[in-house]
């Protein structure tokens, strides 16, 4: 994982972390860095994404996920419709952080499965892409799925640290 990519998780976490009015942006960031990122399904199918482009060369809300058998389109409103759930999970488990060795560690809440999250178009995708993120915690035996022999890099939560600013 490059140091760009796990850049912006930590400025996703930070920003979530601090309730910035920004988060969306943090997440839409973090969607555009992991583009052709190799991930799999929760049923172990590799895919990657790429985020379409204008005509004026500015980045649409088209998702178009690759897999072996063919492309599939997500919108960026789906991905945050899934994360604005996410989120308001993480609020309702107060507090949604820790602290360990004087920093902030986000807590983010498990989910079963995609369907967990909400019936949404193109949620198994949204799902291991929120897992790679750090944004849920899966069973132990779905992410082995999600990891696949491909073994996925997964950004390791227990190295993201934060402090807020006046601490």
């Amino acid at each position: 994982m490059t140091q760009e990519r796990k850049r912006t998780i930590t400025e996703l976490h930070t920003g979530i972390l601090a309730k910035s009015r920004d988060v969306d942006g943090l997440l839409w960031a973090a969607v555009l860095a992991f583009q052709d990122y190799p991930l799999r399904t929760v049923s172990g199918l590799p895919f990657s994404y790429r985020i379409k482009r204008k005509k004026n060369g500015e980045y649409s809300g088209e998702i178009l996920v690759s897999r072996k058998e063919g492309n599939k389109t997500l919108t960026k409103s789906s991905v945050f419709l899934a994360f604005h759930i996410v989120l308001k999970r993480m609020e309702e488990m107060m507090p949604f952080c820790r602290q360990e060795r004087g920093k902030h560690i986000l807590e983010a809440p498990e989910y079963s499965g995609p369907k967990a999250i909400r019936q949404i178009f193109g949620i198994s995708y949204i799902y291991s892409l929120f897992w790679l993120l750090g944004l849920i915690r899966v069973p132990e035996k779905v992410e082995d799925r999600l990891r696949g022999t491909d073994k996925v890099e997964k950004f390791p939560l227990h190295e993201i640290f934060w402090t807020f600013p006046g601490e």
